[in-house]
Order: C-alpha cells, then structure tokens, then sequence
C-alpha cells in the first residue's frame, strides 16, 4: 500500500498552497469500470506465484474510483495529478491452465500525471457549456494479488500511457460534470486496459478567461508644425518692446510708450504768470537801458505764449507841482513800456493795457529819496497760457 500512502501525501502537500490560485480544479470522486479482460493471457503469464509454485494470475473487471488535483494551464487545457485504485477478484491456474477455484482478491493502484486539452484551443474560445478534450498521460500502475488469507501471492509494478476523450459539462463557473473513454498502455509488458468513467469536478477561484485580443491603437495623425528658432530678441531701448517689434527705436528712458513702443503723447496746458518792475528817475519817463533787457524777456515770452497779456501799471514818488501832473507822469511812464513792447519788440498792442495811479499807491516811504525812488516805477503783470503736446513720462501725472 506504499503507492497509495505515497499518493495521498502529495494530494494533502500540493493541495493547499494550490487552493489559493484562481484556475485550480478538483476531481474529488471519479467513479469508472476498468476493463481489463483482453490482457488476460498478458497478465498470466507476468503475475507468477511468489513460491515459485508455477500458478498463474489475471485480473478480472471491475470497478474503478478515484480523485485528481489539477491547475488550468489556458482557459480550455489543464494538467491533473491522478490517483485511482481498482479493487476486483483474481483468477488463478496451475500450470497446466487448470483453473484453482480458490477465492483472490486483485488491487491495481494507478497514479499519473495527465494533460486534458480542450478542443477549444484550437477552434476559439466559446460560451458553450460542453467543452470536449483530449487526454495525454503517463503514470505508473501496481497489481497485487493476495489470497483469502491475506496473503500477498504475487504483484507487478509497470509503467502507463493513458489516450482518451472526454468532455466537461460546466454547470456554472465553479462546478462541472465530466465524462472519459479512456485506454491505458501497459508499455512493460505491451497490453492494453480501458476505462469509462465519470465524476465532479470542482475549480477554486474560477475558471481562467481567456485573453481577449487588444486590437492596436491607430494613433491620429497630428500635424507638428516645423519648428522655428528664433534668435532671442533684445529690447535696446528699454522701452518694454522687443527691438523686433519695436517702431520707435531709441525712445528715451522714462518715457511711457504704446504696444509699438512708441511714445504717448498727451496735451498740457502751461501756465504763465510773470512781473516786470521798471524804476525812472526823479520826473522823467524814459526807460534806462538796465531795464531794456527785462522787458526784452517779457517779449519773448508774450511770443511763446500767443494768447498772453500784459497789465502795465504806472506810478510816481509825491513830488511835483501837484497830483495832476503827477498822474500824468505814471501814465507816461507805463506808456513808455507798453510802447517799447510793441515797436522794439513787435508785441501787438491789443494785448498791452496801461494804466497810472500818480503817488496813490506807493510801496515805500515817500519822506525819504530811497522811498521816492521805489515810487517811481512801471509794474506790470503778464499772464496767458498755452497747450503743448508733449511725451508722456513715467513720473507725469495726466489728468
């Protein structure tokens, strides 16, 4: 029985760590007829009598039970380990071919390692429950004969090939009925057996799926415009607009500048309030050449300012014969002025008012000749304005 003892240990070793891996199946009962009647004269002449007594053995037919552990190697084939025992009466001659009639009982232990393709491989995968396959296998097989005593009388230990159909009907994921015509080779000793069976088969984790082709992924064509290098661009002028770009090179800093980096420009107005004061002798009106210069700069800005005016207001120390004259001498005097505006200078005469207050408004002393000679003076005040359009800067506050 160490064939038997040797099987059961591996089933117990390989069970449990295969358990855990999804495609492992399971026979745990196979239930079949062993036909062994056509190696009858094979088995006779092998299976001798231990004492060497010269009787003869053979099997006879019978029933065949057994269990397997597989693992699915593809979705449609798997590879088993299998182990049966067929238990069956034994008949015995002498040498003469005599039949004994004394009561023996037979064993053959079979163990073997088995493929089971499905035909599925090779015509496509499908959702049919039946699944048809085809067993390749070898093993080896162990007869022993023993006598109604007990008695071990004789025994033989040989190598098989195992060649069947069969099929699987899968009653769902993890459960399947399975049935086998099966032949066995005694390659030996050159007989042959068969065998019909069937049984339960169980898968742990279920059945593996089968790869479900990917069809290649067609990429889109996409254009990729051509690259350009582009030489880094400078900004010469610090204007905040590449040279490249730029309309105004050269725009001076501080200057605010458009999207083309040119200049905004951006209208003011300016204003212009200015005071000439003009001092004469004592009784006279005309104008000293000191002060030629003065009024000279009022000129030139009464042209810059075209819509400019002047105010040219005439005074005198009080000294004289009397107010009137007096009078008469400050209006001289802003006359004196506004005539030297307009016929040294060009000023036109419409934008020059005169006017004389004689000694009614004095702005010093007149009991002392320093407050007289503050007196006697010419003060005008000119005011205008004019808008100009400039270049907007970065420190300019535009209204």
């Amino acid at each position: 029985m160490k064939l038997n003892k040797i099987a059961l240990a591996l089933f117990a070793v390989t069970a449990a760590p295969l358990a855990a891996n999804a495609g492992v199946t399971i026979s745990p009962l196979l239930l079949g007829y062993h036909y062994s009647e056509g190696a009858d004269d094979d088995q006779a002449d092998l299976l001798k009598d231990y004492d060497g007594d010269g009787n003869s053995y053979y099997k006879e037919d019978g029933l065949y039970t057994g269990a397997a552990l597989g693992i699915e190697l593809t979705p449609s084939t798997q590879f088993q380990v299998e182990y049966g025992v067929s238990n069956t009466d034994a008949n015995a001659t002498d040498v003469d071919g005599n039949d004994l009639g004394d009561s023996y009982d037979a064993e053959q232990e079979m163990i073997s390692g088995n493929f089971l393709v499905g035909f599925e491989e090779f015509s496509g995968y499908t959702e049919n429950a039946f699944k048809p396959y085809m067993l390749v296998g070898a093993g080896q097989s162990k007869i022993e004969i023993e006598d109604s005593n007990g008695d071990k009388v004789s025994g033989t230990k040989d190598t098989i090939g195992n060649l069947g159909l069969g099929a699987m009907y899968r009653i769902n994921d993890a459960l399947s009925l399975r049935g086998e015509a099966r032949a066995i080779h005694n390659f030996d000793n050159n007989w042959w057996e068969g065998m019909a069976l069937a049984g339960l088969e169980v898968v742990l984790g279920g059945h593996l799926k089968p790869t479900v082709a990917v069809p290649p992924v067609v990429e889109p064509d996409v254009y990729v415009p051509p690259v350009v290098v582009v030489e880094e661009d400078v900004d010469s002028d610090g204007d905040g607009v590449v040279d490249s770009l730029d309309a105004c090179p050269g725009t001076p800093m501080n200057v605010v500048v458009d999207e083309r980096g040119c200049p905004i420009p951006v209208d003011i107005t300016d204003e212009l309030k200015m005071e000439l004061r003009v001092f004469f002798d004592n009784d006279k009106s005309n104008i000293k050449a000191q002060y030629q210069p003065e009024i000279a700069k009022v000129a030139e800005k009464m042209r810059e300012y075209p819509n400019s005016t002047a105010r040219i207001e005439g005074h005198a120390s009080k000294t004289g014969p009397s107010a009137r004259y007096n009078q008469r001498l400050s209006e001289a005097r802003a006359v004196a002025v506004k005539s030297m505006l307009t016929n040294e200078f060009g000023i036109a005469p419409n934008r020059l008012s005169t006017v004389g207050y004689g000694y009614d408004r004095p702005i010093a002393d007149n009991d002392t000749e320093e407050g007289r000679a503050m007196n006697r003076r010419v003060y005008a005040i000119i005011t205008g304005d004019k808008t100009m359009t400039v270049e907007q800067t970065k420190d300019m506050v535009v209204q």
